[in-house]
């Protein structure tokens, strides 16, 4: 057995003088170390220059060294928003409302987590509370604008405008107090109330009621005119209250030269700007930068410049999402720019690539809502310009460091929690293929080779392959390389990744198989033979790749009245359809959609429903008529969130058991639709076999 030895008096004092040094150091450190004031200050300079998550950090920091430091538990709340982290969010600001329960901005900005955590999350409980936090927050802060549109979107979501509508008439009739007497006032409140009275009427299809409503919005909005140029005394409402009830009243009716005029209006006042934002960004910055697009670019420019402007991000004011869709759209027509000089003569500006380097290093952090997809932009266009390689390479190199250490924001946030790994997964590779291209173009043809063989052994898709092929002939290795181009070529039947490079790819196959002496029958054999082995393969794991989630029950209510209840039809095949009329994609689907029903329409273990989540009732049974349609439609009340749809058309297929076995999102167009909707139909109907095909 061994003892410690006691230490010798020399050794005790040079221990003691130690353990004093380190203390004096802890203590020197703590005492240079910036105060929470300096702390918050950084954060807020971090939140400027758009790093949000060192911002996060800091404001983290000045929590844990004043937990009771109001402006740090807002800070920290904000910008965990900011990132589309919504479950730490949402905690971060039941904390700062405890801290400062009448600080308007915290308000806000807890119900903007809520809603949009709610739809992203698929969570219809933040949603609900959303709603009703939502009415006592209007009930203290009538003329604050954000709650009004926070509840609305989760309204919309929920589809549940009646009960909306419910909220605001006991609001107005039944507040108490200073409450009472607020909301009276408020103008805000009015045109609200009066837009959630108008779209109940015209989703109901009730004539009567919206020639009601709209005459008597036309009279008020005369008087709130007269009043604003002085041609009748002001009522008690405030100046900015009056504007922004034009400006909003004034879009329900669909004047949209009005609207502008006093959208403007409110523009020339700081707490206008506050009130008008949303409008403004959609109703005229947006719609004439997409009227623009005929434009020179010298003109387009000049009107993003005058978006980003007015929607610069500070701490204080500025809304960090319009300035990343209007800087988005700015790179958007530099790299057709740079494309062009390109292509004209192999060259780009010097300040044009300065300046879209500069939008793509604000992009990659302003993008929270997927910032491997700015990441993925700013080195793809690099590579086609082959143009400071170096910078993309760095580029890469930052990306893949951030997914892999789960940086926050990189990720599209409504990606199901089960889903994210794989989405992580799938950008790395994304990522590593583009390094890979990278070092190509800068000659580091070993290391690029290492990674294509890696992506390539671990998911072998067209865009792997060929990336992998071109090396190889490029190397002089053509054996190989005619093998992986027609691999390639095969896969790209599946996958469809080589998009616009299929043709040059076949070329290169080509130019291969002439140095091989091989001819072009014998190419074309040996890429339908690879072509059928994977679409064999594609097809039975499209069959054999079952999400047994459980199905949320849903009660709903078709356009002729009848209830329909999910868990009620146990035992059948239930493909479920969510489509809004306002969604292009959707539209495209449906003649295709209504050939299926009706071709399974003598089959009685299989039952279609189209979920519509227009808003408006009245739309969709236009819609209905206009194209003939006659499949059974529901309107959504808040399923949607329930199933987690995050783009529409969404479909979801449930096996008998009333299980959710498959999901989709988009249409394909119509070979693949049909073809993969009908194996996954029948494969349930047959109790799991992959069904046959027709030659």
């Amino acid at each position: 057995m061994t003892f410690l030895q006691c230490p010798s008096a020399s050794e005790s004092r040079a221990l003691k003088l130690f353990l004093v040094l380190v203390t004096v150091s802890i203590m020197s450190c703590s005492e240079s170390g910036p105060s929470v004031e300096e702390q918050l200050q950084i954060a807020r300079q971090d939140y400027k220059t758009f790093n949000f998550l060192a911002a996060r950090d800091g404001f983290e920091e000045a929590l844990n060294q004043d937990p009771d430091n109001a402006e740090a538990a807002y800070g920290h709340a904000r910008v965990l928003m900011e990132l589309n982290q919504y479950e730490d969010a949402i905690a971060a600001f039941e904390l700062a409302l405890s801290l400062a329960p009448n600080d308007p901005r915290v308000h806000e900005d807890y119900l903007n987590t809520l809603v949009w955590g709610g739809k992203l999350r698929g969570r219809r409980d933040w949603l609900d509370r959303t709603i009703e936090l939502g009415q006592e927050t209007i009930r203290s802060f009538p003329d604050q604008v954000e709650p009004y549109e926070s509840v609305e979107d989760a309204v919309g979501e929920l589809n549940q405008s009646e009960r909306w509508l419910r909220i605001l008439d006991e609001l107005a009739t039944r507040s108490e107090g200073v409450s009472a007497y607020r909301i009276s006032q408020s103008q805000v409140f009015r045109i609200h109330h009066i837009g959630t009275r108008l779209l109940a009427a015209r989703s109901s299809g009730d004539a009567n009621a919206v020639e009601t409503i709209e005459d008597e919005l036309r009279r008020e909005l005369e008087g709130a005119a007269a009043a604003e140029d002085g041609v009748v005394e002001a009522g008690m409402e405030t100046r900015l209250g009056r504007q922004y009830y034009l400006a909003f009243g004034h879009e329900l009716l669909g004047n949209d030269d009005e609207q502008r005029k006093w959208l403007n209006r409110l523009d020339e006042t700081l707490e206008g700007r506050e009130m008008n934002g949303q409008m403004i960004h959609f109703d005229v910055y947006y719609m004439d930068h997409f009227a623009s697009r005929d434009s020179s670019n010298e003109q387009r420019l000049e009107l993003i410049e005058r978006w980003k402007q007015r929607f610069l991000p500070t701490w204080e004011t500025g809304d960090v999402s319009a300035f990343r869709v209007a800087l988005s759209e700015e790179q958007s027509i530099l790299e057709d720019e740079a494309t062009r000089q390109n292509k004209e003569s192999g060259q780009v500006d010097e300040d044009l690539l300065d300046r879209l380097v500069g939008n793509g290093h604000d992009l990659v952090r302003l993008e929270t809502w997927g910032g491997a997809g700015a990441y993925r932009q700013i080195i793809q266009l690099l590579i086609d310009i082959d143009m400071r390689l170096e910078v993309a390479l760095a580029f890469a190199d930052e990306a893949i460091a951030g997914l892999e250490e789960n940086h926050a924001g990189l990720i599209y946030p409504g990606v199901s929690l089960d889903g994210i790994d794989r989405a992580r997964e799938n950008w790395i590779a994304s990522m590593q293929r583009l390094r890979g291209l990278v070092l190509v173009g800068l000659d580091r043809h070993a290391e690029a080779e290492e990674i294509f063989r890696q992506l390539v052994a671990n998911a072998p898709r067209s865009d792997r392959l060929a990336a992998l092929g071109e090396l190889l002939a490029e190397q002089g290795s053509n054996e190989e390389a005619y093998e992986i181009l027609v691999a390639a070529l095969g896969h790209d039947a599946q996958d469809e990744r080589l998009r616009n490079n299929a043709d040059r790819i076949r070329q290169l196959a080509e130019e291969v198989a002439l140095a091989l002496n091989r001819n072009e029958e014998r190419l074309d054999a040996e890429i339908d033979s690879v072509r059928i082995e994977v679409a064999d393969a594609a097809r039975q794991h499209l069959v054999d790749d079952r999400l047994d989630r459980v199905a949320p029950d849903f009660n709903l209510t078709d356009t002729e009245g009848n209830q329909w209840s999910l868990s009620e039809l146990q035992g059948k095949v239930v493909v479920l359809n969510y489509w809004a009329t306002w969604c292009g994609p959707c539209r495209q689907e449906f003649p295709h959609y209504s050939s299926m029903v009706d071709s399974y329409a003598s089959a009685d273990d299989v039952v279609f429903l189209a979920i519509t989540t227009d808003n408006d009732h009245s739309l969709t049974r236009e819609f209905l008529t206009e194209n003939n349609y006659r499949f059974t439609v529901l309107f959504d009340e808040g399923s949607a969130t329930d199933f987690n749809v995050n783009g529409i058309p969404a479909h979801f297929i449930l096996g008998p058991e009333g299980r959710i076995q498959y999901a989709t999102s988009g249409f394909p167009g119509a070979e693949r639709y049909n073809e993969e909707m009908r194996l996954r139909i029948d494969a349930l109907r047959a109790g799991g076999a992959t069904p046959v095909l027709p030659d």
